[in-house]
């Protein structure tokens, strides 16, 4: 497509950068017309030269500068840390552009109703960063679901077994409750998304997690280039024999035996939906290597079918016929297995007016607050409703059945 996009983006980092050359690719007439960082050198560093000049692109230090350059933009990118993606995209609403926004797109119950309230006319203008449901591998289960080919479904059991768990207990802002909001967001906020598109509402959510592995009594702030253990410990980009994982990623960080970390490194949850079907949910830190998963099963009364965008593989088993079907569904190199395209995809027909946001706000926004509902959950040990986000009843504030912005304290 030919057609001219002009898009501004705030926060250039790797995420953003990576979008950006997708864009490029896909629409001849792409144009980054301004980029709003706080850090102009670390943008300029991370910037797509490659398939982007920079000379054409501005570079604003605040975003109250797209005011001035509004009517020349078709669309807007928020690329910025969590605890960001509320009140930049509140501050952007009165400017009526299309926006793509990162998950998750909340880290609080109070941002949740900010953002609610600054959208309520216009959910559809805003696309939520969530690959796994627009990739093609989950689109064919999808696809297999709505057929009929399983029957009557009665349980999705699903998992992520994150390969990279270690950078959530030594990275500045991934361990930083007040930017990310902790691991229910960071992560489940993308499963329990696309478990919502397979069973519909969700009406209540009971979790628990655990720390088992990370955390100890390690100054919190330590570096591993600053330790006195850093040649013997796995974890430590300078060991001589480091895990695989840090061996390919030789950056020093903080320290992940830390004595206040307060991510999880394991964490489940059980989830009612209307009518009374149920799906559990189940992340860990731990893994590595080809021990990754992420999926699900779906169990129906005809057939099961599972799926994991890892091996990038779905299997059916017939329940009647003794036959079994294994589908391989490659994604594009793009990113996310070929969920990234997509976003971008629709994200360009919301600026041109063509189309309507999918995924919308209105799913970021139920997400998040499913995820914060597990985090209450697994502290208060007990059943959280969910509230429907599209409700004029929902909570504005923190309120006894939704007393959100907790007062986190260390697992036991």
């Amino acid at each position: 497509m030919n057609r001219k996009l002009n898009l501004a983006v705030i926060g250039l980092g790797k995420r953003s950068s990576n979008l950006i050359s997708i864009f490029h690719k896909l629409f001849p007439g792409f144009k980054l017309a301004a980029v709003i960082d706080i850090n102009e050198d670390s943008a300029r560093k991370t910037f797509p030269s490659h398939c982007v000049s920079m000379h054409s692109t501005k570079f604003y230090s605040h975003v109250n500068h797209l005011t001035k350059i509004s009517n020349t933009l078709d669309g807007v990118l928020i690329g910025t840390p969590c605890n960001t993606h509320t009140p930049l995209a509140v501050n952007l609403a009165t400017l009526n552009l299309p926006v793509y926004l990162e998950k998750p797109v909340s880290i609080t119950y109070l941002q949740i109703g900010d953002l609610k309230r600054a959208y309520k006319n216009s959910v559809n203008r805003v696309v939520v960063s969530f690959p796994l449901r627009t990739s093609p591998l989950f689109n064919t289960v999808l696809d297999i679901v709505r057929s009929g080919r399983l029957g009557k479904i009665n349980q999705v059991q699903a998992v992520n077994n994150v390969p990279y768990g270690a950078e959530y207990f030594g990275s500045t802002n991934l361990r930083n409750y007040d930017v990310t909001g902790g691991l229910w967001l960071q992560k489940a906020t993308h499963d329990f998304d696309y478990i919502n598109l397979l069973l519909g509402k969700p009406k209540a959510i009971t979790a628990m997690m655990t720390r088992e592995i990370y955390g100890g009594d390690m100054p919190h702030d330590l570096w591993c280039s600053k330790c006195d253990k850093s040649k013997i410990c796995a974890e430590s980009p300078y060991s001589p024999d480091p895990t695989l994982y840090k061996k390919s990623n030789p950056i020093d960080h903080q320290c992940v035996w830390g004595n206040k970390v307060l991510n999880q490194d394991a964490g489940s949850a059980l989830i009612m939906y209307e009518g009374g079907i149920h799906a559990s949910y189940s992340q860990n830190f731990v893994s590595r290597l080809s021990s990754a998963t992420r999926g699900a099963v779906i169990t129906g009364y005809k057939a099961t079918v599972s799926f994991d965008w890892y091996t990038e593989k779905i299997k059916i088993v017939d329940h009647f016929k003794d036959k079994v079907e294994v589908l391989s569904i490659k994604g594009s190199s793009e990113g996310h297995h070929g969920g990234d395209e997509a976003l971008v995809n629709n994200f360009a027909e919301v600026c041109f007016g063509v189309t309507d946001a999918s995924p919308n706000l209105s799913d970021g926004l139920l997400s998040a607050t499913m995820c914060l509902a597990a985090r209450e959950s697994a502290h208060q040990q007990t059943w959280i409703p969910i509230p429907d986000i599209n409700s004029d009843d929902f909570p504005e504030s923190n309120t006894k059945l939704y007393p959100t912005d907790l007062d986190i304290e260390p697992l036991p």
